[in-house]
């Protein structure tokens, strides 16, 4: 009898182990659902939603990196990319690193921020110890029998100093001369394989194209061959004709202008200077400088990298001229070999910041590019009728018995614009912009557009694509920044160059190339180093992939580079 009452709670505590059994066979068929149909939505996304890449060379950098290391400029502390030149079908390095012993220590001199040196000051010890087998070996016995303190050379200010052992490691590495893309500043660097970081991860929208037509400026993948799918940026459109002057783009014989396509100019801009990075004083070339002549001496560069003009009680024009040159060089490219810039480049963007303190004078800028000299006078204080914000366009015929650049001037002027709503106020803060680019020229002040010349006002650098004139001397490029009776403070002074299409290799960059229907054209960012329609012409439209959506590798904390692809 008293079994009885325990039979209900052995059924129950059964029927509950059952219960218990069921709901993990649940939960394990809920995860291989779960699972089975994760793979399917990728398989499904993969093939016709999106699609993952890996960039394997550089040909579009600075917009997108094929395999490459991160350099720190020690003359200014600013980082950029440097392609590590590799295959682009198996990943390997073509590069042939060496067994080396450096010192892993920040050189002593507070100018200079460079952190591996592979050079001593007497000799030995330090360097390359062969790319032998036994070069490790022979290399760790080296710091093994090393003295107490070893001389030490920094190849970025020269400066000299001794360390101890600890500062010594065996590493695998090649040496590289190096150049600052900010101030010119070149040195050796240690470039240690480790520090290599893979491609761009990238996903590619595959259905973009099928919803609408591939537009110009966009970054495609497309397959070429059928070993390997290409990146690059579309440029050119079914039945256009395609040349390349000068380092711009022209379609159907007229230059197309990126300034009406904003947020691609802003993409291909490269800045060159920036007046708000201290330097470490390494370069040899200072950014700006104030010539020497009469009435020299109205700027003064100050502590904090501000610049102060006082010329209101001058009638000579001040003039701050930018000293770094004005060329084609990609710091991307170092290791290649492809960087000394041997293009002059007009295509700029001017900005700074101005406050002015005295009224009745008037502050701006000018700028050469080849044939063309235009210069911009913004009025201090209030404007009145004998004191507008001009733009002219002048030729550059200067009168020979002129000795003095700041009295320099042109023939009658060719082209003449003004306003009479246009000033600089006083002791407030005004951000102007200069951008020479694409045959169009644009001043904004604080984001407001002010001036806009373009061909219809008669700037064409090219009347005839078939005929260009002959290549532009790098002498007929300058930029100066103006003042005149006016006391201000000038600071922030950025300086952007535009891309520069290279017709340097491949015969369809030279003579340019007809599209004929359904075919497309298109070009490397990096073009001192990409293979592209240059080479091999144009591209089917059957070939075409889709459209590069975003990166999203590498995403570390240390190395973000996820964003969207423009």
């Amino acid at each position: 009898m008293s079994s009885r009452p325990n039979e209900p709670e052995r059924s129950e505590e059964k029927s509950g182990e059952e219960t218990t059994e069921l709901s993990l066979f649940d939960k394990f068929r809920d995860n291989i659902e779960a699972f089975v149909v994760a793979v399917i939505l990728a398989v499904f996304v993969r093939h016709f939603a999106v699609e993952a890449f890996e960039i394997p060379t550089g040909s579009m950098a600075p917009t997108l990196f094929g395999m490459h290391v991160r350099v720190e400029s020690p003359n200014t502390g600013h980082t950029f990319e440097v392609g590590i030149r590799s295959d682009s079908a198996t990943g390997t390095l073509l590069i042939a690193p060496e067994t080396y012993v450096v010192c892993a220590e920040d050189c002593p001199n507070e100018h200079c921020s460079l952190k591996l040196h592979a050079r001593t000051s007497s000799g030995g010890l330090l360097g390359s110890y062969g790319n032998r087998s036994s070069s490790s070996s022979l290399a760790e016995s080296a710091i093994a029998r090393a003295p107490d303190r070893i001389p030490i050379r920094c190849e970025s200010c020269r400066e000299q100093w001794e360390t101890g052992r600890d500062s010594l490691k065996v590493t695998q590495a090649t040496l590289r001369t190096l150049r600052c893309p900010l101030s010119g500043h070149r040195w050796e660097q240690v470039i240690e394989t480790s520090a290599v970081t893979g491609g761009n991860k990238i996903l590619v929208n595959k259905f973009a194209y099928d919803l609408g037509k591939p537009e110009r400026w966009d970054v495609i993948v497309f397959a070429f061959d059928q070993w390997k799918n290409y990146i690059k940026r579309l440029v050119g459109l079914p039945g256009e004709k395609i040349n390349l002057l000068e380092g711009d783009l022209y379609v159907n014989g007229k230059i197309e202008r990126k300034p009406n396509h904003p947020y691609i100019q802003e993409v291909l801009w490269k800045k060159r200077s920036d007046s708000s990075i201290r330097e470490g004083g390494l370069s040899q070339v200072e950014a700006w400088k104030e010539p020497e002549g009469t009435g020299s001496g109205a700027w003064e560069k100050l502590t904090d990298g501000r610049w102060s003009l006082n010329s209101s009680k001058s009638s000579e024009p001040a003039l701050l001229e930018y000293q770094r040159g004005l060329d084609n060089y990609i710091p991307y490219n170092s290791l290649s070999g492809r960087t000394r810039g041997g293009h002059a480049v007009g295509d700029i963007k001017l900005s700074f910041t101005v406050t002015p303190s005295t009224p009745g004078g008037w502050i701006g800028a000018e700028v050469r590019d080849g044939n063309w000299t235009f210069q911009l006078r913004l009025p201090t204080g209030k404007s009145s009728p004998g004191r507008l914000a001009v733009i002219e366009r002048m030729e550059n015929e200067p009168r020979p018995d002129v000795k003095n650049p700041r009295k320099l001037r042109f023939p009658q002027p060719s082209l003449f614009m003004e306003r009479d709503d246009v000033e600089l106020e006083l002791n407030v803060k005004s951000r102007i912009d200069l951008v020479n680019c694409d045959d169009c020229l644009v001043v904004r002040i604080n984001s407001k557009e002010i001036f806009s010349l373009q061909e219809a006002e008669g700037y064409i650098s090219v009347l005839d694509v078939d005929n260009p004139p002959p290549p532009t001397p790098h002498s007929a490029y300058y930029l100066w920044i103006l003042g005149s009776r006016v006391d201000a403070n000038v600071e922030a002074i950025e300086l952007y160059q535009d891309n520069y299409y290279t017709t340097d290799h491949g015969k369809h960059g030279k003579a340019g190339i007809q599209l004929g229907e359904n075919e497309f054209f298109a070009l490397g960012d990096n073009s001192p180093s990409s293979s592209d329609g240059r080479v091999w012409g144009h591209v089917p439209g059957n070939n075409l992939l889709g459209k590069a959506l975003l990166v999203f590798w590498p995403a570390w904390p240390w190395n973000y580079q996820g964003r969207f692809i423009r």
